[in-house]
């Protein structure tokens, strides 16, 4: 249960708080069911679970989590800074061409990847793309990440 008013609830908050943010710069979220999720699933249980992103979404964006990961979908998608349905920032290109965010001065919000892409049945895509879904892809594969004190890739 993660309303407001359960232990389970608290416990995060605690928990994301007491972080020391000098020393550990990056806060990662990870859950299982994503709170975006462009999939057409609606099946029995489905890829959203609305009463989950509105009552934990305005906890990360309070804790300031830089990311959220999740899975439950069985594809990658990446979000912009995204908070309540709406582009709190867009990503720059580097020189490389890669998607780089640039929380340093402002925090807009956290960005949001399902990485089930190791799963059983790849999942499709709706044929609607949102905004806020920057990246899409239906293909087998992992998420590795590396994190300095100055940015994750």
């Amino acid at each position: 249960n993660f309303l407001s008013t359960t232990l389970q609830y608290r416990w995060m908050d605690t928990d994301m708080s007491s972080v020391n943010r000098t020393r550990t710069p990056w806060l990662i979220f990870q859950a299982h069911r994503p709170m975006y999720a462009s999939s057409g699933d609606a099946s029995l249980f489905p890829d959203v679970d609305p009463r989950f992103a509105q009552a934990v979404e305005p906890l990360i964006l309070k804790r300031r989590v830089d990311l959220v990961l999740v899975g439950h979908v069985h594809n990658y998608e990446r979000t912009c800074a995204l908070y309540e349905g709406r582009c709190k920032q867009m990503p720059h290109k580097d020189e490389n061409g890669v998607d780089t965010f640039d929380f340093s001065s402002d925090y807009p919000a956290p960005v949001h990847a399902i990485i089930g892409m190791a799963g059983f049945d790849l999942e499709a895509f709706n044929n609607h793309t949102d905004a806020w879904s920057l990246v899409r892809k239906t293909e087998f594969g992992y998420t590795k990440l590396f994190a300095t004190k100055t940015q994750i890739t």
